[in-house]
Formats: structure tokens, sequence, C-alpha cells
């Protein structure tokens, strides 16, 4: 876990306790006893910085989620960067993030995965939600200034991406197994293949029809020429039978 340098130390040593107990085990496993034996301190002593379970849990996925937020916000504030370059930096982001920070990594993907958490939705969508809209922020900065497709919708874009991000880290030791991912799971390497996969999508560029240049236009069919034709002398047509 990174350092965090705007806490006090108790609450700094509480929350590096409470987030290892929690990517390991999951919320409904951990009991505030077991943190206060992790960091070595009371039970009291965790009270007095958090004023109940819940609020130590999303202090800790708030500080988990916290590094790849200020990115992404950073990220969608500056002018030196086109939209284009703005998302392969997010998507490099975060395939290393993922792995600089594995224990926060793994503390995230099971509260997105764990629907029976006790706190539910409400205590985990005030945190999620921050990086959720900075993402979709830079999408849509993108359509505004004609970089991305008008008719995408920047909400699946960021699902997809945070989606293939952790699918990738749960499965990074089994990926060269699959055909074609044997390049893909070096984190660098699948992070630029799913760049360009979301930048230029699947779909074929439609192939613009074969014209007929100007040079080579169609001949005119030949005309028939309806006009008489003069007798020639001496054909058939103009023998004449003698006079007896």
């Amino acid at each position: 876990m990174p350092p965090l340098p705007d806490l006090a130390s108790g609450a700094r040593a509480i929350l590096e306790a409470a987030t290892i107990a929690f990517a390991r085990a999951g919320f409904d496993s951990v009991s505030i006893a077991d943190i206060a034996a992790q960091a070595g301190v009371s039970k009291a002593n965790i009270f007095h910085h958090f004023k109940s379970k819940e609020a130590l849990h999303q202090g800790v996925l708030r500080e988990a989620c916290k590094g790849h937020a200020e990115f992404a916000e950073a990220l969608l504030a500056r002018t030196d960067l086109g939209s284009v370059d703005k998302l392969r930096e997010l998507i490099r982001f975060d395939f290393d993030d993922a792995f600089t920070n594995e224990l926060n990594t793994h503390l995230v993907v099971r509260e997105v995965l764990n629907t029976g958490c006790c706190a539910g939705r409400d205590l985990v969508e005030p945190v999620f939600m921050r990086n959720f809209n900075a993402v979709v922020g830079i999408i849509r900065q993108g359509q505004a200034n004609g970089a991305f497709a008008a008719d995408i919708d920047p909400s699946t874009v960021t699902l997809m991406i945070g989606a293939t991000v952790m699918l990738f880290f749960q499965n990074r030791q089994i990926l060269d197994r699959f055909p074609g991912l044997q390049v893909g799971a070096d984190p660098d390497t699948y992070a630029e293949l799913v760049f360009r996969t979301v930048l230029g999508g699947v779909i074929a560029a439609p192939r613009t029809p074969a014209t007929t240049p100007a040079t080579q236009a169609t001949k005119p069919k030949a005309r028939t020429d309806t006009r008489r034709k003069p007798r020639v002398p001496g054909s058939t047509a103009t023998k004449t039978r003698p006079k007896a």
C-alpha cells in the first residue's frame, strides 16, 4: 500500500491494517478486533479515527482508488495532450497501477465482485463513482472535440476498460495459454493492444465502390444509318430489260 502522507500516523496504520484484512477476507469476514490486532492498537483507537466499520471500509476503498482518480482527473484537465493520447495514457496507467499496487487491486476487485457486501451499493458508489466519472469525462471530451465518434456511449467504454483490466489482473497467470494472447500476457503490451482495440474497434472500414474514370467513358452504341443508299450503276438494281 502506498504511503498516506495526508493522514495522521495512527489513522494511517489502521488503514494499512484494514486494507490487508479486507483484501484477504472481505468486509463481512473481518472484525474491528481483527484490524485492531493487526494494527497494534485498541478498538477504541479505531473508533477515534473512524466512527464505524463501514466508515473504515469506505476510507480504505477511497485510499485504494485515490491514485487512479487523481490521475484521470489530471488527464482530463491537461491542455497539452489530445484526447487520443489521453486515452492511451489512461489505459497504460490502469495496467501499471494494477500491478504496482496489487493489494489495492485485490481489494477493489473483491468489492466489485462481492455483491453480498453488507453495506452494498451505498458504501462503494461514493468511492468508485469519482473514478468512473473522470474516465467518462475524458471520453466525452474527445467526442466534443471530434477525436472520438459521437455515437459511442462513454459509460460503456469506461466499463469495458475497467473490466478488461480486472480480467487481465485476475487471470494473468493463465492468459498465455489462450491462443493469440501469448504476447499479451505482459501488462504494457496488453495495455497497448487494448488501447488499439478500443480506439479502432473491430469493424472494418467500408470499402469505397469502384468508379469509372472520366477518361474511360462508356462508348456510345453504334447508330443505325436509315438514309437510302444511292444505286450503283451496273448493279442488279439498275439493270433494265432491253426493248423488244
